[in-house]
């Protein structure tokens, strides 16, 4: 996939290769991609913080239920984070490597705001790595050991929505809401099940809007523009909180930084998604 890299110019949360390299010294970089990538190339300096590491380890501690549904615990991010040189302080541009994925790197971008980072503080790089070395940038395979920082996570529980709160959703469906799915149109429907979750389908009210809908041909983003022109046919306006779903957040995200790019402020990431809702046979489902 092509990229332009304008869209970086007029988004606040995209920053362009080009800036990136100009203001290296001043940021930290987090690789979001799996340890074995790392490994094979990343830009010089890069921390690897692996987007489904993330994810793997609040599921095997339970973190979102214990920690009201936070993408990790509190606790957890603080030693995560400072173990990576990471502080409340610390610019940090993420970056992805598949094009088919750039919502590893939202995903971390969501983890570190989730817990209080300025979003001021927070980039994506547009275009990813493959941007920096189309732009003919230096890139390595050397492990870098970043010096220890001090996270003090100041949890943002408002971009986060629980079990609870999409139950009560379901059963009010206030008009002042809405519930976004945006997993593949066949895990919608239920023609795509996952082995790790024992139901098809979807929440009774969601609205499917696939998450890939959002990303543009030539940019992070699709134009403005047309983001609106199929929120408004699909009566999601800024005046509505809106709640976002998918198997377990790291799809959500990417729509989440979407909504944020245009003005949307009532977001919420329904972190335990599909992976939990699923599994649980007292919640009420569509079903094929």
């Amino acid at each position: 996939m092509a990229f332009l890299y304008a869209f970086a110019d007029e988004n606040p949360y995209l920053i362009s290769a080009k800036e990136a390299k100009e203001n290296f010294k001043d940021y930290i970089f987090i690789f979001a991609d799996s340890k074995e990538n790392y490994q094979k190339e990343h830009i010089p300096n890069s921390i690897n913080i692996d987007a489904f590491y993330l994810q793997d380890i609040a599921i095997q501690n339970k973190e979102k239920e214990r920690c009201k549904y936070l993408p990790l615990c509190p606790q957890t991010a603080k030693k995560l984070f400072s173990e990576n040189g990471i502080s409340n302080k610390s610019k940090v541009i993420i970056y992805y490597t598949n094009p088919d994925k750039p919502y590893t790197a939202t995903y971390v971008w969501f983890v570190l705001y989730s817990m209080g980072m300025p979003e001021t503080n927070l980039k994506i790089l547009d275009g990813g790595l493959n941007a920096w070395k189309n732009a003919g940038y230096e890139t390595t395979s050397t492990f870098y050991n970043p010096k220890k920082a001090d996270f003090k996570p100041n949890p943002r529980y408002n971009v986060v929505a629980t079990k609870e709160e999409v139950l009560k959703y379901v059963k009010e469906r206030p008009e002042d809401t809405v519930l976004l799915d945006v997993r593949s149109f066949l895990e919608h429907v239920g023609k795509q099940p996952i082995q790790e979750i024992k139901r098809v389908g979807h929440i009774p009210g969601a609205k499917f809007i696939y998450w890939k809908f959002f990303q543009g041909k030539d940019s992070f983003f699709k134009p403005k523009e047309k983001i609106f022109k199929t929120l408004d046919e699909l009566k999601i306006t800024k005046d509505k909180k809106i709640i976002i779903s998918c198997s377990i957040g790291v799809r959500s995200s990417f729509v989440f930084l979407a909504l944020k790019s245009i003005g949307f402020n009532n977001l919420k990431i329904y972190t335990g998604g599909w992976y939990e809702w699923g599994n649980d046979e007292n919640l009420p489902i569509w079903e094929p």
